[in-house]
């Protein structure tokens, strides 16, 4: 199967070499006034590859989604960026492309600008991946794919009931836990990641993201205003005018399309913005329905099923790990779970 990349580099070989030669025989040569971009990378690139169209409509723009196996390899995919005037990437690992991934490309492409992924869990503290380390780090999805609750698995492998899993979900567990007081460390992580690595500020774009309210859907998938400032910066970066427009007016949502991971109403509450016990599929066919919901108990019930069928192996992380090794810590979240059950303090929704 032709992965996005396969697709989009016959495009653009397309467009490059046969377009010209055919619309020259039909006597319609073809005019180009804009810059040749491409952006290559994970989910968040398409959102800032449509941002930089938007910014400016003459450039030809061509997204390279860097998620799933291609046929090509890299040497061929270098090739084909040496069609563009500027080509932005973000990181990626082998096994995307044969022969490499980001490192192998930047050794044999010299004008890649790398930019960073824009990841923040303040508002998402209980989102975790499992990643199998005896499968190659292979991934378990649940009934929101990648996303997992750190809680929720605790709750499995410690062997509580769902009910008692369910009563975790509250303000006390959460303060507990860290999770009411992670904002300044995950602004400073942006921040410091951005800069250190990419040369790129985003302290000023953090601030009126912030003003704005909640700007991610998930610790990893930020609303698309959040990746048009990233264009901007990149535009900036390499000297291209970025003007100014009501990007509102005309933003896809894209990202909106996956899993939405709610913001807990404690947490909620903890930073000035509205929460929710309210779970979102993915649904990237909306023409096909209007895509589904959970609440907690339906959510929490959904996983247990998955874990259930899961090797152990499968259910490691770090933090689940750490609250399981320390006894005072599981006993704690054990026992608070079973006095807010007691006590009705468990969430319904």
């Amino acid at each position: 199967m032709f992965s996005q990349i396969d697709k989009q580099i016959v495009r653009c070989w397309n467009r490059t070499l046969i377009a010209p030669h055919l619309a020259k025989l039909i006597g319609e040569p073809q005019g180009r006034t804009g810059p040749r971009i491409a952006v290559i990378g994970n989910c968040q690139s398409y959102g800032v590859a449509y941002a930089m169209k938007l910014i400016e409509p003459s450039a030809t723009v061509d997204h390279f989604s860097a998620i799933g196996k291609s046929l090509a390899t890299i040497e061929l995919f270098a090739k084909t960026l040496e069609n563009y005037d500027y080509v932005f990437s973000h990181e990626f690992p082998s096994g995307h492309l044969k022969n490499g991934g980001i490192n192998e490309l930047r050794a044999i492409f010299s004008k890649l600008i790398l930019f960073p992924a824009i990841t923040f869990q303040a508002f998402h503290p209980d989102l975790i991946y499992l990643l199998d380390e005896t499968q190659n780090y292979a991934q378990l999805n649940g009934p929101l794919g990648p996303y997992q609750s750190a809680l929720g698995v605790f709750a499995y492998r410690k062997g509580l009931s769902l009910e008692e899993a369910n009563a975790l979900f509250n303000h006390n567990v959460f303060e507990a836990v860290g999770y009411l007081n992670m904002w300044d460390s995950a602004a400073n992580e942006l921040i410091n990641y951005a800069k250190e690595n990419f040369a790129m500020d985003l302290s000023f774009e953090l601030l009126t993201w912030a003003r704005r309210g909640v700007f991610m859907y998930s610790s990893v998938h930020p609303k698309s205003y959040v990746l048009y400032d990233v264009a901007k910066k990149l535009f900036a970066t390499v000297g291209l005018r970025a003007r100014e427009l009501d990007f509102e007016y005309y933003a896809i949502h894209d990202l909106a399309r996956s899993e939405i991971f709610p913001i807990y109403p404690p947490i909620g509450e903890s930073l000035g913005v509205p929460g929710s016990y309210l779970f979102k599929l993915q649904n990237h066919h909306l023409s096909a329905g209007v895509g589904g919901f959970l609440n907690l108990p339906q959510y929490l019930a959904a996983c247990y099923k998955i874990y259930r069928g899961s090797k152990p192996s499968k259910m490691k992380h770090p933090r689940v790990d750490g609250w399981l090794s320390d006894k005072a810590t599981a006993e704690m979240l054990v026992q608070l779970a079973r006095e807010n059950l007691r006590a009705a303090r468990a969430p319904t929704l």
